[in-house]
């Protein structure tokens, strides 16, 4: 039978059934919602997480600062340091070129997601145009819409290089 997204929920705590509460199977669907329940639970997990760390401060190095702090001379100036030539060029450029780099960074991140993404072109389709179901009986934790993979997999992308 071909069905559409609206035409599927989930009964019984998790029971994939029509809207006449027919029990219906496409082996690929599952396998996809399975995977896209994978993918959302890791984001949830990983958001917040440091996976790189920081060097841990220096007892010696506070050391040093207070007493830089409390025992260093203070120079008395005499004469005002000249101002600072604006330089909007040179600005305008470097705020160019972060933008540049800014680009190819989230350019190099769209291509991954698009190519991570490439292994859910059935739920996709399936939301826009449906999909063939057997009867057969299959539990789901949930349905998982495209929209919350391409959330989960755009907020950890970083990770899965």
């Amino acid at each position: 039978m071909f069905l559409k997204s609206k035409d599927l929920k989930l009964v019984n705590g998790g029971y994939l059934v029509t809207k006449d509460d027919t029990p219906v199977f496409n082996e690929e669907f599952v396998s996809l919602q399975q995977h896209a329940e994978y993918i959302i639970t890791f984001a949830k997990l990983a958001k917040g997480k440091d996976f790189v760390g920081k060097p841990a401060d220096s007892i010696e190095s506070l050391q040093t600062q207070v007493k830089e702090l409390l025992y260093s001379t203070k120079n008395t100036v005499f004469i005002a340091s000249p101002t600072v030539v604006g330089r909007p060029v040179t600005e305008s450029l470097k705020l160019e070129a972060l933008a540049f780099l800014d680009f190819q960074d989230s350019l190099s991140d769209t291509t991954k997601i698009n190519a991570f993404l490439q292994q859910f072109k059935l739920l996709a389709e399936f939301e826009e145009f449906g999909l063939f179901f057997t009867e057969d009986v299959v539990k789901l934790n949930r349905i998982y819409t495209m929209k919350e993979v391409i959330n989960a997999v755009t907020s950890t992308i970083k990770l899965l290089n």
